[in-house]
């Protein structure tokens, strides 16, 4: 994976910002009685992530006595860099994004998956076109222009290149690509005509941008869906003091669920409470560097030069 200018520049600010050195000296991690720096990838570019994540960082200052920093990213690479530079501690990764950061030197286990309530462990891909788009399946969008999330996105690239592939298109020479930067600017895109078609998690689609009255129910119309693809982890660095690494494991795969949120006070209520930005996942469950094959299989499949270690 070559390390973009714009990740680099993201993660050099974050590390001035936070400091280059800890008291424990871990590659300017959160060593004793240091804050937390807490990282996600960005699914939406127009929105505040400290207020999505409000509820998720009171759960841990609470569990962990210690103030957790939200660092705000710009793009996936910069998420990539900061675990693998050691400069952030835990992150809410994309499947990718995870198997990217761990085949390229970071040093990180995965703890827990967001999970919808009911224990659904996966999520698609939706191949998406303009509502009045003659475009009937994927063969369709050959030669378009064609939306998608970022080059670390799972559901806004990976599997769709796979679903491109198996079309017999190429997704970089035949389709004119466009490389959106958050799944809401990738549908929002496409229904706005500005891109022919385009690639977006389902939950973007279905309810997220309708909820927030940016798209209307038929704007866009879904003409492909990928196969099952894992739930996004959190992983934390392995650097960590092993009793913060205990605390935060247990806190995702005990604590981190809305029921139990409300008990401990964090939450007034489960409707409002919320454990991720996608207001429709309802807790997190614990997972394996294993559950995340199905994604290198994927990376193998495709060819993705991104999937190498740089």
């Amino acid at each position: 994976m070559k390390r973009s200018l714009t990740a680099l520049a993201v993660v050099g600010a974050l590390a001035a910002a936070a400091g280059c050195s800890s008291a424990s000296g871990n590659a300017g991690g959160a060593g004793d009685g240091d804050a937390l720096r807490f990282a996600a990838v960005p699914a939406e570019q127009n929105i505040d992530p400290t207020a999505e994540y409000k509820d998720i960082i009171a759960l841990i200052e609470k569990n962990t006595g210690r103030k957790v920093e939200f660092v705000r990213s710009t793009d996936y690479n910069a998420v990539i860099e900061g675990m693998v530079s050691g400069k952030i501690d835990l992150a809410e990764f994309g499947p990718l994004s995870y198997v990217l950061a761990k085949s390229n030197g970071a040093k990180i286990t995965p703890v827990a998956s967001m999970v919808e309530k009911g224990g659904k462990p996966t999520y698609q891909s939706y191949g998406i076109v303009p509502a009045n788009s003659k475009i009937t399946d994927i063969n369709g969008f050959k030669g378009a222009k064609v939306c998608f999330v970022d080059p670390g996105s799972t559901s806004g690239y990976l599997f769709p290149s796979q679903g491109l592939q198996v079309a017999g298109i190429d997704p970089k020479t035949g389709v004119s690509p466009v490389m959106a930067g958050g799944h809401d600017n990738s549908v929002l895109s496409v229904a706005a005509g500005k891109c022919d078609a385009g690639f977006a998690e389902n939950a973007m689609v279905d309810h997220i941008l309708i909820e927030k009255g940016k798209l209307k129910p038929g704007d866009v119309k879904v003409v492909w869906k990928s196969a099952p693809i894992p739930m996004s982890p959190i992983a934390i660095r392995d650097e960590l003091p092993a009793d913060l690494k205990a605390k935060l494991t247990s806190t995702f795969t005990k604590d981190a669920n809305r029921d139990r949120m409300v008990q401990l006070g964090v939450c007034k209520d489960t409707d409002s409470c919320r454990v991720t930005a996608d207001s429709t996942m309802w807790g997190w469950q614990p997972v394996t560097d294993a559950t995340f094959d199905p994604v290198r299989e994927v990376c193998a499949a495709t060819h993705n030069e991104k999937c190498s270690k740089s």
